[in-house]
């Protein structure tokens, strides 16, 4: 290993300390996410939980038909999906901020004068074809 390149093990322990206090955070906020969606004509709404369970549902009586049960369900489906969307943004809005605490690591391995180094894709052989 070249002298000016050396692994600042101080650097890299706090920040894995760091990012262990932010996973845990990170698992609480994903526990306690819900989000509620509205079908596109706001008749239906639905709560769901990060697990992906509905917990609260509220429909509209106008729309319960039982001439027309489809439209109901048309409804249901797109209230419940469009909580998923929600809970899905919020799930991705929390993990990102693990990712980069993983960054954050990353960076360290090579201590604080190398940080402005660009990251280093892996390197794969081609995969030869077998015919």
């Amino acid at each position: 290993m070249p002298e000016n390149e050396h692994i600042n093990f101080s650097a890299l322990a706090n920040h894995a300390r760091r990012m262990q206090g932010t996973v845990a955070e990170a698992q609480l906020d994903l526990r306690n996410i819900e989000a509620t969606g509205h079908s596109t004509d706001g008749m239906v709404t639905a709560t769901v939980s990060s697990e992906s369970r509905v917990v609260d549902l509220r429909i509209d009586p106008s729309v319960i038909d039982p001439d027309n049960p489809e439209r109901l369900v048309r409804l249901l489906i797109e209230a419940i999906d469009d909580a998923h969307d929600t809970v899905t943004e919020q799930r991705v809005e929390v993990m990102s901020g693990i990712t980069g605490g993983l960054q954050d690591i990353l960076t360290g391995l090579n201590g604080e004068k190398n940080q402005k180094r660009p990251a280093v894709a892996p390197r794969f052989p081609e995969r030869r074809s077998r015919r």
